[in-house]
């Protein structure tokens, strides 16, 4: 199982990860009671994610870690 944790102080709402990550696994949400935009990961990605950190290593805010916990 693969977790990923987004730092909310962190994250502009980019679309870094979205664009990077090849299985699509990402999406930007509106924040609560804003119109900015903050990362966040689809459920099935704790199991279909194959750690390649292409959505961490794109993020320029260095936003999100991945965990592997296998």
């Amino acid at each position: 199982m693969v977790k990923h944790i987004v730092d909310i102080e962190k994250c502009v709402g980019c679309g870094k990860c979205v664009e990077n990550c090849a299985l699509e696994l990402w999406i930007l949400v509106e924040r609560e009671g804003s119109k900015k935009k903050l990362a966040q990961v689809v459920e099935e990605a704790g199991i279909v994610c194959h750690t390649c950190g292409m959505c961490s290593e794109g993020c320029p805010e260095k936003a999100i870690v991945i965990i592997n916990e296998k």
